[in-house]
């Protein structure tokens, strides 16, 4: 249509056409009556509550939002909002979520850092690689393949194309040279006996071949001749950790040696110990005949309690006593069960065993060799139970010496691969010679009773 058709019309025509709002009075007219049943609140007039409640303030606030009315809530409604948002469930929710939230971030933070931490040592191409032959994986406290003091430890055959530079035999276990052949070797590399348990009880060298024989070249045991002593505790004065293997005779007054922190754990441990005495349950067959025949004489006297282990919340620091039986009595063995009962502060009985007078601190345990027959030993642990004094003195050995866990079994193994075959030489007392150290030491018969 042309320009010039068109009508102008004119503006305060424009204006008029505009539709203007309804009168508050009309609208009002036109809405429905407020029930009747609705509360005082909601049945009072809007336009007086709105000229009763204060306009807001706020300088963000437009001239024309002050002038609009804010939403209507009940106070029902209002009291039930702030019991939500203030109710101890709330803030377990929220509580629950930030945990939540640090155990995700922990987590993946760990497996990063052990990501970059084995591309780190893959990439650097390892120089020191142990191959444990036949170890027990459930027992293994890490992972399959780990790092120990700058060496990779592993179960993995055929992990690494770079050769081995020591084979692991635990003694422990059963083992056997099939497929040994295949394994890449270095041509200097160690063949390691391991054995924690007594030698008697140990799986021997075997018949080997001539031309393999010693086939091991170290050894590595709880023995003090071996080349590496290896045993899962160990003592050492207290703000030093190298291995002691003699000790001196307490103190009268050891507690003035002790510092006020260690005489109060002590005691402390002391106070709440309301047991007379337990034991490690056993299996039961013919070679724990003796030991089953001394329970039996015992509970004749006192009672017992048996766990399987003194590990978490159980630690057994609430008992007196822990009997322990050993009945190989193999030099420079001490049971692992004497050790546990020292960590959680627990008076080892030890029934059978050696001599352990070079191995742990003197006065530290009770032997029943001292006592005729069983009824005179418990007799005397019913008596310590009361002498709080004379009991306190079995644990003097805190002032001078602390208990210390290896929790690092290959790391003494490692840095002894580290060192130049003169450093190797100069650093063990014993000679290589395999056979040697295995024949000329003896354990003596087992016990076939205690009593």
């Amino acid at each position: 249509m042309p320009m010039d058709k068109i009508k102008q019309i004119p503006v305060d025509k424009i204006l008029s056409l505009r539709r203007l709002p309804v009168p508050q009075q009309q609208q009002t007219e036109n809405m429905e009556e407020v029930p009747s049943f609705l509360p005082r609140q909601l049945s009072a007039d809007t336009t007086q509550l709105q000229e009763k409640r204060p306009p807001p303030k706020g300088r963000w606030m437009s001239a024309s939002a002050v002038d609009l009315p804010p939403p209507q809530r009940s106070p029902m409604s209002q009291a039930n909002r702030q019991r939500e948002l203030y109710s101890p469930n709330q803030y377990i929710f929220i509580l629950k979520t930030l945990v939540s939230v640090i155990a995700v971030c922990t987590f993946l933070s760990m497996v990063l850092l052990s990501r970059l931490g084995q591309n780190g040592e893959q990439d650097a191409n390892p120089k020191v690689l142990i191959l444990l032959w036949n170890e027990d994986l459930s027992k293994m406290p890490r992972r399959p393949t780990h790092t120990e003091c700058g060496c990779v430890i592993t179960t993995h055959r055929q992990h690494f194309d770079k050769p081995y530079d020591a084979v692991v035999f635990n003694a422990d276990l059963p083992y056997s040279l099939e497929d040994f052949g295949d394994i890449n070797r270095t041509g200097n590399y160690l063949s390691v006996f391991a054995a924690r348990n007594p030698l008697s009880l140990a799986h021997g060298p075997g018949p080997w071949p001539s031309d393999d024989w010693p086939f091991f070249n170290v050894t590595m045991s709880y023995r003090l001749d071996s080349q590496l002593v290896w045993s899962e505790y160990y003592f050492s004065h207290v703000n030093r950790a190298r291995r002691l293997n003699s000790f001196r005779a307490p103190s009268e007054n050891f507690a003035e040696d002790m510092p006020g922190n260690k005489i109060q754990l002590l005691e402390n441990h002391i106070r709440k110990k309301d047991r007379l005495a337990m034991y490690f349950l056993y299996e039961v067959d013919s070679t724990s005949q003796a030991e089953s025949l001394y329970l039996a004489n015992l509970r004749k006297y006192l009672d017992l309690d048996a766990y399987e282990s003194c590990v978490g919340s159980n630690d057994c620091s609430h008992y007196h006593f822990m009997l322990i039986f050993d009945s190989t009595a193999c030099p420079d063995y001490v049971p692992t069960q004497m050790y546990i009962a020292m960590h959680n502060f627990v008076v080892p009985v030890l029934i059978g065993g050696g001599n352990l007078s070079h191995l742990v601190p003197p006065q530290s345990y009770i032997s029943s060799r001292d006592f005729p027959n069983p009824k005179e030993l418990v007799a005397h642990l019913k008596h310590l139970m009361n002498a709080t004094e004379e009991y306190q003195r079995f644990f003097w050995w805190h002032s001078l010496y602390k208990l210390r866990r290896t929790s690092l079994p290959y790391c003494q193994l490692c840095s002894y691969l580290k060192l130049t075959q003169e450093e190797r030489r100069l650093e063990t007392a014993s000679p290589v010679d395999f056979g040697n150290w295995w024949s000329t030491y003896q354990c003596p018969k087992r016990f076939t009773t205690f009593l």
